[in-house]
């Protein structure tokens, strides 16, 4: 059992490659927006509603390496974006890694990068917009994921990425022009997890 993390700005494509890769390896996605509007249909997009979020999936995290024996699948894939500049998100990934790692189970982390004009068009693609209501309003999309390029580190280089976390394994993969199901089969090959059967 373990616990494979996609990480990146909004639009780069983690959905989508989790989606591909849910197909090819033994793991089931969560996306973080499943968590998030959850509660924000409730709610709002509130303070309240990102820390029931939070706690929402630390605690399925925490059942879920727990339970090995009547999971329904080996892997949790779960997305997620990281501002690298900030201590709380650099601490989240450490959190939820933890709750695998003092079990004896794997944590991958995979950083997917691209560039910002590309991530721009994803944004608007038909299936983002059905899997996460909060980006239908393309205009506030569109601003928002400007405004968090210019403010926050969403991405580092693959060395940084790699020696940012020593003690698990990384992968960096630039998926500008690579189809997420080619992304999910590097995924699965650099990790091995054919390998790991039920």
């Amino acid at each position: 059992m373990g616990l494979i993390v996609l990480i990146g700005g909004q639009a780069v494509g983690k959905m989508t490659v989790g989606k591909e890769l849910e197909k090819i390896v033994d793991g089931k996605l969560l996306f973080n927006h499943q968590t998030i509007d959850l509660y924000a249909e409730f709610l709002g997009y509130t303070s309240e509603t990102f820390q029931l979020s939070d706690q929402t999936r630390k605690m399925l995290f925490r059942a879920f390496a727990a339970n090995t024996e009547t999971n329904l699948v080996r892997h949790l894939i779960f997305t997620v974006m990281i501002g690298f500049d900030v201590a709380e998100d650099r601490e989240f990934l450490q959190e939820i890694a933890a709750i695998f790692r003092e079990r004896q189970q794997e944590v991958y982390f995979v950083q997917l990068v691209t560039d910002l004009q590309t991530r721009l068009v994803r944004n608007q693609l038909p299936d983002r917009l059905a899997a996460k209501p909060s980006k239908r309003n393309l205009i506030f999309s569109h601003n928002e994921l400007l405004d968090s390029a210019q403010k926050h580190r969403l991405s580092l280089e693959a060395a940084e990425f790699a020696g940012a976390f020593p003690d698990i394994p990384t992968l960096t993969i630039d998926n500008t022009s690579l189809p997420a199901v080619d992304c999910a089969q590097k995924i699965k090959e650099h990790f091995h997890l054919d390998s790991l059967g039920k």
